[in-house]
């Protein structure tokens, strides 16, 4: 019924919303307890969330439900892409799903059964249901029509049955994080003091000068750099140089292409499905088909769509084949047809008016029109000019059949026997037409069946190239010369890519390589590792580890540079602070120290985050912000050189009576960001080891 399917286009939307809003699953709740006997090998285990260990069946089942609700809502398995993302969305899942149970449960929240029943026929029905059982034509809403739907749903299809249980089946732990959001957002509270402060830094402002030495300006030859003030400095500071796991790889690609013996078996079979095609005793729309491999081979054309090959030609008329983008094809003219009504093809330039400026638009479209007969290419005219949403298309329109187009601009289009520029403007209730007749009218249409088949390779073409790259890899194993020349010996290319994310499925130009990565990043894997031939979708792969680097610390031969620059800038902000002192202005802090300049900024805000001549700097609007009037800072170190401060004066907003407004926009703010917040501290202090890529 035309309800289930309201519920099951929303589903999808729906299925997001739970996954984005982290929604418990009940039906988990077993399975996710400590006495659960899943996840005790050790192998399985993808991953932990809280102590919770994630066994690969757990996982699954979870990924196999969401896999299940999109082919039910989309009528098609998922693609690899988003195969990926349904796998994402488990995952997630699975982190909100344990993260937050334990916060639920020591808040004592929990959905009854009586509020399930009342979500879907009580007083408190679920707007979606709400949505899905209103009656659009009325736009009235009847809990009866809920009621006599489920009363009904053993007699509906199992596909039906199932939609309807699955979202049934949501909608409880939906409910829950409702309510711990609303309860988040309801604690939420601004005083008085945070409103009178929210006034005065978003209505006040400063006027401020500077003295600024960009670390540019000072020689790094001034100052010389140890390897233990870098070793110290790496020591002190790790947490800047941290990394994540990676891998380093070369790799040589075996391309699977059809051989010569390959097309030449495509072009017997196009030659045999032509010889079939002529035969008069066949349905051209069921043979093609049957026999294509492309999306809708038999189709209806206008004139101007019509392949070159076919104009002119006689119905049956099948053109030789030839190759289009890796396909063999051929065509056949299986019909023309008149319609029963007239068609054309034609662009417009169209210009609004009302009755206030109705003669200068007719003006205007008046010289356009002189322009376009002068020789201006109308397409661009069209999207100069024309106010009409073809415009980006130069006007285009497309074809359109009697009947579609308001009256006068049908009657100027097929009252022409020619094509080209209707030579006077066309009013009508939308405003002035400049016409352009592409394709004048007509009644005819051409039915054409074209067979494609994608020329692929063959199971021996498939073997002599894996027998290729097989061999590449044992006298590869058994050679002295490293992976890169020996490729090169081989009349081969050894491709580089350093720090593979353990995660990815891109190589280079290789789509779908995922394999190539769950190999590289095996537990047992070390730095000059082979791989076995590993197969893609348009060829093989040869792997080798180049390099491997651990999660933590980076190298200091990795980061020498940065830890080089760090330090020195460290040492020139010192060397400035020791040049500048005893200043009473800026001006004095410059003749102490030429190699800077003094700006200013009369009207600065809270809200800034860049200062002028020195670039992002929110350190430099905290500290201003801080000051007194007139008070004059020491020099300090910011991320681009060194600064001394000058607060001239402070541009304060008048009081007011009564802060109300700006305590409503603070509070609607924190109540709209609270559930965000919680949600990302929740994910932040839970203890969470991700190992899927070991195994997808």
């Amino acid at each position: 019924m035309a309800i289930i399917s309201t519920l099951r286009d929303k589903m999808g939307k729906f299925l997001v919303v739970v996954v984005g809003f982290s929604i418990a699953a009940f039906v988990l709740g077993d399975i996710l307890g400590p006495n659960s006997s899943i996840g005790s090998q050790n192998n399985n285990i993808i991953g932990e969330i809280n102590g919770e260990e994630i066994d690969l069946i757990l996982f699954n089942s979870v990924y196999e439900q969401l896999s299940y609700n999109f082919t039910l809502n989309n009528g098609r398995s998922p693609n690899n892409q988003e195969i990926s993302n349904l796998r994402d969305q488990a995952w997630e899942k699975l982190i909100n799903d344990i993260s937050y149970m334990n916060q639920f449960s020591k808040l004592g929240l929990e959905v009854t059964d009586k509020e399930s029943v009342d979500m879907v026929q009580g007083e408190n029905v679920h707007p979606m249901i709400v949505q899905a059982f209103t009656d659009p034509s009325t736009g009235n809403f009847s809990i009866d029509n809920v009621i006599s739907y489920l009363q009904n749903l053993s007699n509906q299809p199992a596909a039906q049955q199932q939609a309807w249980f699955s979202f049934e089946s949501n909608l409880k732990p939906m409910r829950l994080r409702a309510k711990y959001d609303n309860l988040i957002s309801m604690s939420a509270n601004i005083n008085s003091l945070e409103s009178e402060s929210e006034y005065f830094n978003t209505s006040s402002s400063l006027d401020l000068s500077y003295f600024f030495v960009p670390f540019y300006k000072i020689p790094d030859s001034l100052f010389s750099v140890s390897s233990n003030e870098m070793k110290n400095y790496l020591r002190k500071n790790s947490d800047d140089f941290n990394q994540e796991e990676s891998r380093s790889i070369e790799y040589v690609f075996f391309e699977l292409l059809p051989s010569s013996e390959d097309t030449l078996y495509f072009e017997e079979e196009i030659n045999k499905i032509k010889n079939r095609l002529s035969s008069e005793d066949i349905n051209d729309s069921t043979f093609s088909l049957l026999n294509s491999d492309s999306f809708n081979p038999y189709s209806k054309l206008n004139i101007d769509q019509l392949p070159t090959d076919l104009i002119g030609k006689n119905v049956g008329f099948i053109t030789d084949f030839k190759y289009e983008d890796g396909k063999i094809v051929i065509r056949k003219l299986s019909k023309i047809e008149n319609d029963t009504s007239f068609k054309a093809r034609a662009k417009h330039i169209l210009l609004k008016f009302d009755e206030s400026n109705k003669g200068t638009v007719r003006v205007e479209a008046n010289r356009i029109l002189s322009l376009l007969r002068g020789g201006r290419d109308f397409d661009e005219t069209a999207r100069t000019y024309s106010q009409d949403g073809s415009a980006q298309n130069g006007g285009d329109l497309g074809w359109f059949s009697e009947g579609m187009m308001v009256k006068p601009f049908e009657d100027a289009v097929f009252s022409r026997n020619r094509t080209g520029l209707i030579p006077r403007i066309i009013e009508s209730e939308f405003g002035f037409h400049i016409i352009n007749v592409t394709q004048k009218k007509t009644k005819t249409s051409y039915f054409v069946a074209t067979i494609q088949k994608e020329i692929i390779p063959s199971d021996n073409t498939r073997n002599n190239v894996y027998r290729s790259a097989e061999l590449f890899k044992i006298d590869s194993r058994s050679s002295e010369k490293s992976f890169s020349d020996f490729s090169i010996s081989e009349g081969r290319e050894a491709l580089v890519e350093d720090d593979i994310d353990k995660n990815g499925d891109v190589l280079g130009l290789l789509n779908n390589a995922r394999s190539v990565f769950l190999w590289a990043y095996d537990d047992d894997r070390e730095i000059g590792d082979l791989s076995d031939v590993i197969e893609l979708d348009n060829g093989y792969v040869i792997s080798k580890i180049s390099d491997i680097k651990f999660e933590g610390t980076k190298e200091i031969t990795e980061v020498e540079n940065a830890v080089r620059k760090k330090i020195i800038d460290n040492k020139k902000s010192e060397y400035i602070s020791e040049l500048i002192k005893d200043y009473s202005s800026l001006d004095e802090a410059k003749e102490q120290y030429s190699n800077g300049d003094i700006y200013n900024m009369p009207d600065l805000t809270l809200n800034s985050n860049s200062i002028l001549n020195v670039g992002f700097s929110p350190k430099t609007v905290g500290v201003a912000f801080s000051m007194e009037e007139n008070e004059l800072t020491k020099p300090f170190k910011i991320d681009e050189g060194v600064i001394i401060l000058k607060l001239n004066s402070i541009n304060k907003a008048d009081s007011l009576s009564s802060y109300d407004i700006y305590a409503n926009n603070l509070l609607q703010a924190n109540k709209f960001t609270s559930p965000l917040k919680i949600d990302n501290a929740i994910k932040m202090f839970s203890e969470i080891e991700d190992n899927r890529y070991k195994f997808f």
